[in-house]
């Protein structure tokens, strides 16, 4: 199948005593934010010893790249964010297949399933999230499945062999994306839309029907403004029930309705937290020597789920870890998408306007819109063509000057009410 497991256990400098094994620095969870908290000390701290602990039998590989590898026959070292060398060069230690059973904050000790005991001086918990599945009737029947590891691919092809119709839960980046791929595996899919159009998140009413129009011309059926009831079937999954009663068929559904952070760890413990762990913006939480970093943290009330938070956040974990006094700025959030020739990017606030600039070029079925807020650009949304993508997401989050950017940028015109 498309990724074998990968075993790698690579030796650092710790003291092993008796069953304790001692790291100056103690990760739980590969993920990218895991991975770039280690690379971070490694720049602040040259002997220091680190170890990664995750369940998983990988190395960090790019999640983001899950839904795209369904469909193709990716090979292990372009999914792999780093190869196994990299981690020998750094001194980097990792064990992986290792489950973390407790930790015990005052005597500053993980506890593995596997009987190891690892003492720490710093810790950072970035255990990540696992797929959100609503309280549906019939979620747990055969050919109900979620995407969120290199396993979940290999079952998912799996369990595609047997299949002719596919139903996506879900129409945001991740579902359409995955749903464009089994689409690619020669399935024929649906996606059901919760909202009145997809990525209803990102884009506004007049974007998202014209991206649903787009994918509908792919083959894709979009669902709109459902609500997922039931899967129905016996022991395997056979249609999804919707709204009054509606019956859409189906050989198997997968689900992509958000995350939920990994938080079974911390339940236990004096460690604080909410929807997610809580930190402060070192990313530290209540607890001096521990810090928390990725899709598992909450801060200011906020969980935030994005590849390109967990890196930074990642970042200053691991730098204030190491020494340094680095603070973590919120995300600014945007979403860009590829799927064969449909382009749609989003940057910024496209909720709260009171103007709206427009580029349209109905021939090569582009239209770019940019919303205004006192003269300011705060939001942005791309369809069609992306060669703007940076300028303009630079624009939405430095809230630049809409007059200023007329000037220099494409010839975008104040829409009407």
């Amino acid at each position: 199948m498309l990724l074998k497991a990968l075993w790698v256990i690579i030796i650092s400098k710790y003291k092993i005593g008796g069953h304790k094994l001692i790291s100056k620095y103690l990760i739980i969870g590969n993920g990218i934010a895991g991975l770039t908290a280690a690379k971070e000390i490694r720049n602040n701290d040259k002997e220091g010893s680190i170890t990664i602990i995750t369940a998983e039998p990988y190395l960090t590989y790019y999640r983001i790249k899950l839904s795209k590898a369904l469909s193709s026959e990716m090979k292990e070292d372009s999914l792999l964010v780093n190869k196994e060398q990299w981690y020998k060069d750094n001194n980097i230690s990792v064990a992986l297949n290792s489950v973390v059973q407790k930790i015990d904050v005052e005597k500053n000790h993980l506890y593995l399933q596997d009987g190891k005991i690892y003492e720490y001086e710093k810790l950072l918990i970035a255990t990540g999230s696992r797929p959100f599945i609503p309280p549906i009737e019939g979620r747990e029947k055969n050919g109900v499945l979620a995407l969120r590891t290199i396993s979940d691919v290999e079952i998912i092809q799996i369990d595609c062999i047997g299949c002719e119709i596919y139903t996506v839960i879900g129409a945001g980046l991740l579902g359409l994306e995955t749903a464009w791929s089994l689409k690619e595996m020669g399935r024929k899919v649906n996606v059901i839309a919760s909202g009145p159009y997809p990525m209803n998140r990102q884009v506004d009413e007049e974007i998202g029907n014209k991206l649903k129009e787009k994918l509908i011309s792919h083959g894709i059926n979009i669902y709109t403004s459902k609500k997922v009831k039931a899967i129905d079937g016996e022991d395997f999954a056979t249609g999804v029930i919707v709204n009054d009663h509606e019956l859409i068929k189906t050989h198997g559904v997968l689900i992509s309705t958000g995350v939920s952070p990994n938080l079974d760890l911390v339940e236990d413990t004096p460690i604080q937290f909410n929807k997610g762990i809580k930190v402060d913006s070192h990313l530290k939480t209540n607890i001096p020597n521990i810090y928390a970093a990725g899709d598992v943290i909450e801060l200011d009330g906020n969980v935030y789920g994005l590849w390109t938070a967990s890196i930074e956040q990642g970042k200053v974990a691991g730098n204030n870890m190491s020494g340094g006094d680095m603070v973590y700025d919120k995300p600014k959030s945007f979403t860009s998408m590829r799927l064969g020739d449909i382009q749609v990017f989003s940057a910024g606030d496209i909720k709260n306007f009171d103007q709206v600039y427009e580029y349209i070029d109905y021939e090569k079925d582009i239209h770019h819109k940019i919303f205004v807020l006192d003269g300011k650009i705060r939001g942005v949304i791309l369809y069609g063509d992306l060669k703007e993508m940076n300028t303009l997401k630079n624009a939405a989050i430095n809230h630049t000057n809409m007059e200023d950017y007329l000037k220099t940028g494409l010839s975008f015109k104040l829409k009407s009410n």
